[in-house]
């Protein structure tokens, strides 16, 4: 009994609550194959990850730093921020170099920042900066018409709505990593995604073993692009700005943290990709 109320989390008790339905229809339309190519058939534009390293492990820069969450809060803004940029060239530019746009080709994430903050030349300041305005995004009216409390971070419905892939939209579902036929579904998920050069962003998070507050989602991560015959997920974490790889099958019933989930221990809450 003790050892059950210790692996008690929200996500877990929530996870029976939504439906199957968006998982399955992402499952669905990612394994599709109207070409007979063994392609997706989509007008799915797979993000170019000119920001992210093609392949492999470490730490991830722009603008010749590493690319890390400035404060406690804005993991999921970082995360959002790096995987909007890797899918617009524009907003990769500006974020990378310092090139700034025209004022009627701004992105969305830095349309609010003033003429002399678009101008900075610091790569550092120009991250910070956008992680404040995307922080901001993803939290505005998150609880109906109200915001969300910023020192709480992203909600992974706020995350779902400003992420932005050309021809993706994301929902989301909370994720009990030790039901085994949700987490068939949503590492199947993961892996067909992340095939077919979809990021996905997902939460991690602890039990109520390490306290009330962790047993929660607490971290966005970003699965990248990969191939399936590499038999593991890469994992973008903002916390450290490194790239991390981990087994799909190491994320189910786990029980210690790992440094690809930030140093949580469990898969929390997963953001679901769906192509039309």
């Amino acid at each position: 009994m003790i050892k059950a109320l210790r692996r008690f989390s929200l996500n877990a008790a929530l996870s029976p609550l939504f439906t199957p339905r968006y998982t399955s229809m992402a499952l669905d339309r990612l394994s599709r194959d109207r070409d007979g190519e063994g392609t997706l058939a989509r007008k799915v534009v797979a993000p170019t990850l000119g920001i992210f390293r093609p392949r492999g492990t470490g730490v991830v820069r722009v603008g010749g730093i590493a690319a890390r969450q400035h404060d406690g809060v804005t993991c999921a803004a970082t995360g959002i921020l790096m995987l909007n940029a890797a899918a617009d060239p524009v907003l990769g530019a500006w974020l990378d170099r310092g090139v700034v746009p025209a004022p009627d080709s701004l992105p969305v994430e830095i349309s609010s920042l003033t003429t002399a903050e678009l101008a900075a030349a610091d790569p550092l300041e120009r991250l910070r900066l956008a992680e404040i305005a995307v922080h901001d995004l993803a939290t505005r009216r998150t609880l109906g018409p109200f915001g969300w409390p910023k020192k709480y971070g992203t909600p992974p419905w706020g995350a779902a709505r400003v992420a932005r892939v050309p021809g993706v939209k994301y929902s989301h579902r909370p994720v009990n990593d030790r039901d085994g036929a949700l987490m068939d579904d949503v590492l199947g998920l993961l892996v067909r995604a992340t095939s077919a050069g979809i990021p996905v962003p997902i939460y991690s998070g602890g039990d109520l073993s390490f306290g009330w507050d962790t047993a929660m989602p607490r971290h966005l991560i970003l699965a990248l692009p990969t191939t399936a015959e590499s038999g593991k997920l890469r994992i973008y974490e903002p916390g450290s700005g490194r790239i991390h790889t981990i087994a799909p099958r190491e994320l189910r019933r786990r029980s210690r943290p790992h440094p690809a989930l930030g140093g949580w221990t469990h898969l929390a809450w997963t953001l679901i990709p769906i192509v039309p």
